[in-house]
């Protein structure tokens, strides 16, 4: 089964942030952006992404703990 790829920009829309941060908080998770396609559009992996807010949301709740 082939898994879903987004654009940085579109990833970020979905997320409700900008562009610049969603690339910031890859970096800080050590995810790599390496799927470039033609037109030079980064893809993000749709489990990249998932594990990017679910590291976000848990260090949301243990600030608040």
């Amino acid at each position: 089964m082939l898994e879903k790829h987004y654009s940085l920009s579109c990833a970020a829309r979905l997320i409700g942030i900008d562009r610049r941060a969603l690339k910031r908080w890859l970096a800080e998770e050590n995810i790599l952006l390496p799927r470039v396609r033609r037109g030079g559009k980064t893809m993000i992996r749709e489990r990249d992404i998932e594990r990017v807010i679910a590291k976000r949301r848990d260090a949301r709740l243990a600030a608040r703990a």
